[in-house]
């Protein structure tokens, strides 16, 4: 009679195919997890990619609204204040040539004083109204 050998307990590695005992989660061989199942990390590329093409067209929306609501076509007028405009000069003619004649004899009478009152209040007779312009009197 011949003796088979029993067959080892266990299982062989995915990936290298060593030999696992029954209560082995890692090859020792190859470091590979025998029993543990890996999930893969999740893809986040993709929703990077499409948030940051959102932010740019944000971005790019944002600086054409800036551009158009500070563009300005209108001409700029100064805003300097004015100074008091300069008098005109004056300028003095010159005197005309006189000629000598014969005086001629003259009488001067002194001149009627005139006073003005700004103001004053005159009674015109007969209606019986007042005013307040500026009257005339003379002495």
């Amino acid at each position: 009679m011949t003796a088979t050998a029993p067959a080892p307990a266990g299982t062989a590695c995915p990936r290298c195919g060593a030999h696992l005992a029954d209560d082995q989660a890692w090859c020792l061989n190859c470091g590979d997890a025998a029993r543990t199942r890996l999930v893969p990390t999740p893809n986040w590329r993709l929703p990077l990619a499409l948030a940051a093409v959102v932010a740019a067209l944000a971005l790019l929306a944002i600086a054409v609204s800036f551009v158009q609501l500070t563009k300005d076509d209108a001409p700029v007028t100064p805003t300097v204040p004015t100074a008091a405009p300069a008098p005109a000069p004056t300028t003095t003619a010159a005197p005309a040539p006189t000629t000598t004649a014969a005086p001629a004899p003259t009488t001067t009478a002194p001149p009627a004083a005139t006073a003005t009152t700004p103001g004053a209040a005159t009674t015109t007779p007969g209606d019986g109204a007042t005013s307040a312009t500026p009257t005339t009197t003379t002495p």
